[in-house]
Formats: C-alpha cells, structure tokens, sequence
C-alpha cells in the first residue's frame, strides 16, 4: 500500500461509501455500488496522494473485518461488518439450465395427456446435458425420435429436483411439468445468437479480457457482448461484428478459438418461448482496440478489461459463468 495509511484510507473510504458519496462526486447504484476508479481518485482527492484501484483492493482483502464489497469494478459498504454473519452464497444450480430428453412423438402424446413428463412405474425421467447424446438415444427407440428441450431454470421456480447420476453423467427428475418443456410451447423458435471475449495483453504484460457492463429490467450485470445472427451470417463473423457494435470499437478481430454454446431459455414478447443458443468465441483484436464507445441503445453503460480471474467473478449469469471459467482455462493454457 505504500505510503498510504490504511487506518486514514478505511475511514475514509467509509465515509464516502455510507454517507457523503457526493464529496467525492461518487454515484451509488440501488444496490449501494459505486465505481472504483472514482472512488480511488476521490480518495486521492481527500487524502492528498495517489491513490491506486490495486491499493483499494489491497486494503479490502486484508482487512480481518468485512467492511467492504468488491464486485468486480464495483465497491460498497456492507453494513453487516463481521466475517462469521456472512450471508452464505447462493448455492450453484444442481443442472445446467436446458437439458434434453430423449423420447418419440408416441411419448410426447401421452405427456401431452398427463400434463408432464414422468413414467408410469415411478422410475426416473432420464434427461442429458448433450443434445447430441440424447438424439442418439431417441433414434434408438421404437417410434419417431424426438428431443424434448426442458428448461431447468424455469423449472426450478417450480421447485424441480434434478439430480445427476454418479455413474452415467445423466440427469434423473422424478416428474418434469409441461410448462418447462420449451418446444412443446405454442409459439417456439430457437434463437441463434454469436458473441466475443476480446484477449489482449496489457502494457503490463498481463492478460485480460473484455467485458460490457449492461442494464437490465433485472439489474447492472457484467457480460459477453453477444448479438443475433444476421439471415445467412457465420457465427464467427456475426461474434466480431457484435463485439465491435457492442463495445464501440472499429478494429477487426481474429477469431481464434470456440469456447462453447451457451443454451437458456427465456420468454420473448407477447410471452412467446425461445431457446437461445449463443456461440461464444476467444477473439484477438488486430492491432490496438482504442478507447471503446459503448452503444447505449442496447443497454451497455460500460466496458472494462478484466484479468481472466476477475472476469469469473464479475459475471453471474448462470448460463455465462461455466462458460467465463471454460474461456479462463483455455486463455491460462494458450497464453
């Protein structure tokens, strides 16, 4: 921490993040977040001295006692300052959020007439993380092969229990109800999307990635900036458009590297169902990125680099973050 004064820094820090955030010319979220860059150069303001995003941090993981919250680029008080009454985290969803059911159209007719899948005996309804697996397993059965979409997400607001089998990687549910079957909705399509986690190398010789902060009807979260295909559109051509639209930045990119598919459900206007595949790649930006110009129109208040680390933490969509750690992984092995 260098010269500062960490007793001085902390009270400081306090004052402005729980009562006067204005004397630094700081703006608290709903959520009490303010940004970190400015809360650094408020307190180099008020202290009198250079004051580092690294020496905030510093004082905030060092600290015996919880008085502060960093999430991300974000920083708030917390009021409850005592490590042992930590709320506990939110625990990990026990499935991703599609899985896949094998079955034929025969099958699909008698789940129609029970309102959900289930098996008259009492045994488990099979479910795969891999779509590709479950047609497999569809085409071996006797009938039409048919591949039902079930949305464990939405299924979990209505308390569906998924549970995976420690032998096979199958998931097993005792019942699964209509309503979180997406292609057996009225009004289905898929939705195929592409998106880009810009690698750089800093200045510093470290690596990071790119992220876009955006608002949303449900919060300020961090995110991969992702778009729609356009008709006839590569993925990875429609990946590096969005990321130079979203972050506002002009130069190309080299798509080097496909982290995956991220797959959810979600209900578009009029509450129609979608399944949203998004194809998500490592991209290098030839030449320098420049100062980024976030579109505002879709929502993107800001874009920051993030070191692979600090990108894991900063993003909390369910469906994003296996996705954030696999890319960290390959960034770790490939650079």
């Amino acid at each position: 921490m260098g010269q500062h004064d960490p007793v001085r820094m902390s009270k400081t820090m306090s004052f402005l993040l729980r009562h006067k955030p204005e004397a630094a010319d700081l703006t608290l979220d709903d959520q009490g977040y303010a940004d970190l860059d400015g809360l650094a150069r408020g307190l180099g303001q008020l202290m009198r001295c250079r004051v580092t995003v690294d020496a905030v941090i510093d004082l905030v993981r060092g600290s015996k006692v919880l008085r502060f919250e960093v999430d991300g680029n974000r920083i708030r008080a917390v009021r409850d300052r005592h490590p042992t009454s930590r709320k506990p985290p939110k625990p990990r969803p026990s499935s991703p959020d599609i899985l896949y059911h094998a079955c034929t159209d025969e099958q699909v007719e008698v789940y129609r007439h029970q309102g959900g899948l289930r098996t008259p005996d009492g045994r488990p309804v099979w479910l795969s993380s891999d779509e590709g697996q479950a047609w497999r397993a569809a085409h071996r059965m006797e009938g039409s092969p048919r591949v039902l979409f079930v949305d464990t997400a939405r299924g979990r607001r209505r308390r569906l229990r998924v549970q995976r089998h420690r032998r096979n990687g199958l998931y097993m549910a005792r019942s699964v109800h209509l309503g979180d079957v997406l292609n057996l909705q009225r009004g289905f399509a898929e939705q195929l999307s592409a998106g880009g986690i810009p690698v750089a190398r800093g200045a510093d010789g470290r690596v990071r990635v790119a992220l876009i902060r955006v608002t949303r009807r449900s919060g300020v979260t961090w995110e991969v900036a992702k778009g729609k295909l356009e008709p006839g559109e590569p993925p990875e051509f429609a990946g590096a458009r969005e990321v130079q639209e979203e972050m506002g930045v002009a130069c190309d990119f080299d798509v080097r590297e496909l982290v995956g598919l991220v797959r959810y459900g979600f209900m578009a206007p009029g509450g129609l169902p979608r399944l949203k595949t998004i194809y998500l790649y490592l991209m290098e930006p030839q030449g320098e990125m420049g100062a980024f110009c976030p579109s505002e129109r879709e929502g993107i208040r800001d874009v920051r680099w993030f070191t692979p680390d600090e990108a894991c933490e900063a993003v909390t969509h369910t469906s994003l973050v296996p996705m954030m750690r696999r890319a960290r992984d390959m960034i770790l092995r490939r650079y």
